[in-house]
Parts: structure tokens; C-alpha cells; sequence
């Protein structure tokens, strides 16, 4: 049963660092992420820039030039676990996304996506083992401003992959969403759900559950234990919690987040192996950031 549950854990955690695709693709957006470290034994930030630059093909096709930029600070505060944390609290994260989509008919858009990605705590500069590799294949048929039907709609489905999964192949995945009344909206699906209610057209107000967290490289190991060596940490919070928009304008929002964590996990690996999985506790998590959607 325990392996049962690590399986769709590690599932979880690759399909939720698609997300931002799977949402539609945001123009630029800043945010900021907070785990005080006050009532727990670690302490997470992240700050984070991201930007699309959106070129057009033809008509009813577009090419994305992104980057997605993250600077990381993890503190485990744990001082009876020997291994070395200096160089295991910070960390720089780089992803070049490169984006085509495709609208194919009247219901129906294609997207694909490769993003080459640099992870590491930057011991040494940049090192062949800091890159990674994801890519993502997306139908998306949207119908969330179609005035032919009477309940609104989106789904979404595809294909997610990335280098350093323990499982190498394409994992599947799927996202409806559904106005089922003029101010409450649902998301089902992985790796985000939610409901929504939409207060007037500036607020919204969204229960919902996500997952969060890091995956970086650790330039010249860390040595656990005097006889255990990892080079490679991961970090995955799966959260549920509020969220409130406010519609600056047409397609600029900002947002705050509050959630707690209802499953921690952290692992320090050789390659794909775990050599130590300490353990954290379910902390409190804020998120306050401003984004430009398409």
C-alpha cells in the first residue's frame, strides 16, 4: 500500500510542474512563496518571473518564446540529521519553455511544448547534471466564452514528460472545467482542482488543491550519514486551501493564496534512488503574485 501511494505521489509531482500549460499559458507573471519556518522544522521561499513572448505564424497559430526564472531558499532545521546543509538551502532554477499552438478547427486547439530547464545550487557554475528536460502535448477544446451553450466548458488533455521521472515515458492526464451557474465554476481533474466562485467580474474566490515544489540539482554531492552521497533534491507539498483574484483588467490579475499542506515530502537521491528521506511536517503556505494572461 505504502508503494501504492509513492507511485501516485511521483505522478502527482510531474504532472503538477505542468500546470502553468495545462492553465493556458500565462504573458508574464511574478509571484512570491512563503512557508514560514516559525512552527515547523523547514522553512520554504521561492520567488519567481515568468514571461511568454508570443509570435504569430499564421493565422490561428502562434510560437511562444519563454523564461521562467526561480530563486529557492529550503531550510531544514533538523540538526540530528548529519549531512551538510550549507549547500543545500539555495537554489537557482532556469527553464527555457518553447511553446506552438495550434487552433485545428472551431472546437479544438493543439499545443506542444519542450522546455530545457537548468536546476542546481550553483556550487560550481552551470554542470552537465543541471539540465533537464520536460515536454508536454495538450488538446485543449474550449468553450468557456461560446454563447452555443448554455453551461460553459473546457477540456483539457494530453501527454506530460520529463527527464528525471522515475518513470520514463509519457504520462497521461486530463482537466474539465464546467460554469455550472452564473457565479460558481468547478475544475476537476490533475494536478489542480477547484471551486470557484465568481463574486463580480473583478473578484473571484477559488477552494481548491494543487501541488508545489522544486527538483535541483546538488553540484559535488552531499555526503549523508559519512557513507551515503546525493546529488539531486526534491522537494513536493501537496496543498489545498483559498484563493482570491482581483481582475486589474482585462487580462492582468493578481492573486493571493492561502493553503496548508496535507502531504510533505522531501528526498535526497542518487540518480533516481532515494539514499535519505527526511521527514516534514504540514506547514502553512502563502502566495501572493500579478500575472498577465492570454
Amino acid at each position: 500500500m505504502a508503494n501504492s501511494m509513492r507511485v501516485l505521489i511521483y505522478i502527482f509531482t510531474f504532472l503538477a510542474f505542468s500546470c502553468c500549460f495545462c492553465q493556458y499559458l500565462d504573458i508574464a507573471k511574478l509571484e512570491y512563496t512563503y512557508v514560514p519556518g516559525n512552527n515547523s522544522n523547514f522553512e520554504y521561499q521561492r520567488q519567481r518571473a515568468l514571461f511568454n513572448i508570443p509570435i504569430k505564424l499564421k493565422e490561428k497559430s502562434y510560437f511562444f518564446v519563454g523564461l521562467d526564472y526561480s530563486s529557492i531558499q529550503f531550510k531544514y532545521k533538523e540538526d540530528q540529521d548529519s549531512y551538510d546543509k550549507s549547500d543545500a538551502e539555495r537554489f537557482k532554477s532556469l527553464d527555457l519553455p518553447l511553446t506552438y499552438t495550434q487552433q485545428l478547427n472551431e472546437d479544438w486547439i493543439f499545443g506542444a511544448q519542450i522546455a530545457p530547464a537548468f536546476t542546481s545550487n550553483l556550487a560550481d557554475g552551470l554542470q552537465n547534471e543541471d539540465f533537464l528536460v520536460s515536454g508536454i502535448i495538450v488538446f485543449v477544446k474550449d468553450k468557456k466564452n461560446s454563447e452555443k451553450v448554455r453551461k460553459p466548458f473546457r477540456i483539457i488533455t494530453g501527454l506530460y514528460y520529463n527527464t528525471n521521472s522515475r518513470f520514463p515515458a509519457p504520462i497521461p492526464f486530463i482537466s474539465y472545467y464546467r460554469k455550472f451557474h452564473p457565479k460558481w465554476s468547478y475544475t476537476i481533474g490533475a494536478p489542480y482542482s477547484n471551486l470557484q466562485y465568481h463574486l463580480s467580474e473583478k473578484h473571484r474566490f477559488k477552494a481548491y488543491a494543487e501541488g508545489d515544489g522544486f527538483n535541483t540539482s546538488l553540484q559535488n554531492g552531499v555526503v549523508i550519514n559519512d557513507n551515503l552521497m546525493a546529488n539531486r533534491l526534491r522537494m513536493f507539498l501537496i496543498l489545498i486551501g483559498f484563493r482570491y483574484e482581483y481582475n486589474i483588467a482585462k487580462h492582468v490579475e493578481s492573486y493571493l493564496i492561502v493553503t496548508r499542506s496535507v502531504f510533505s515530502d522531501v528526498q535526497l537521491r542518487d540518480g533516481r534512488e532515494d539514499v535519505f528521506v527526511p521527514k516534514l511536517d504540514d506547514v502553512m503556505l502563502y502566495r501572493i503574485g500579478v500575472r498577465c494572461k492570454i
